[in-house]
């Protein structure tokens, strides 16, 4: 399997294998729907653990959306927007996860960064409760907020990339990052 670094643009020749897969599996090939998974799904599931918190809804909300765009990609117009709809199915199902969580998500020990903290109780103790305080704040942004951050931050797409999915002019997204930012900012304070 070829490896792709997130951190580049496809190349034409990339995107045009991918559109000539998005055309056979529109058409019903389930091979290449899978090629088309398989090059998506680490990226997929990613974005839907940075936004749902937690890796059963992530799995959850990345089988839906991957069962969903195969129902309904005989419907997509423009192939080569592929991903952009793709990414939009994601965010739509992990939408439908959090309206159906009913509990308060729980911060996993693996999701702490302790590198370079003491081990003595109270810096663990002040490292879970600002890592707390940050998933809180998170927990409290609007989907919208979440993506951009995730898609810029996480998976460090540059604002050209993010404004091209989202299909809004650069200068908007880059309003849309700030205001994400800000909400951030915002949320963090009244979680501290």
């Amino acid at each position: 399997m070829p490896s792709v670094e997130l951190s580049t643009r496809p190349s034409e020749a990339h995107l045009q294998a991918d559109g000539h897969l998005v055309e056979r599996a529109g058409r019903g090939d389930q091979g290449a729907f899978a090629q088309l998974v398989e090059s998506r799904l680490d990226r997929a599931f990613r974005t839907a653990c940075a936004i749902l918190g937690n890796e059963a809804d992530a799995r959850d909300a990345t089988q839906e959306a991957f069962v969903s765009a195969w129902v309904n990609l005989p419907r997509l117009r423009e192939i080569a927007k592929f991903d952009a709809w793709l990414n939009r199915v994601l965010i739509n199902r992990c939408r439908d996860v959090l309206r159906r969580r009913h509990r308060v998500r729980e911060i996993e020990l693996d999701e702490l960064d302790l590198r370079g903290v003491s081990q003595t109780g109270a810096s663990v103790e002040a490292a879970a409760l600002e890592a707390a305080a940050l998933n809180a704040a998170f927990d409290r942004l609007s989907l919208a907020h979440r993506q951009l951050l995730v898609l810029h931050h996480l998976h460090r797409e540059p604002v050209a990339e993010i404004a091209r999915q989202l299909g809004v002019p650069v200068g908007t997204a880059k309003w849309r990052l700030h205001a994400a930012r800000e909400a951030l900012k915002r949320a963090l304070e009244i979680e501290r």
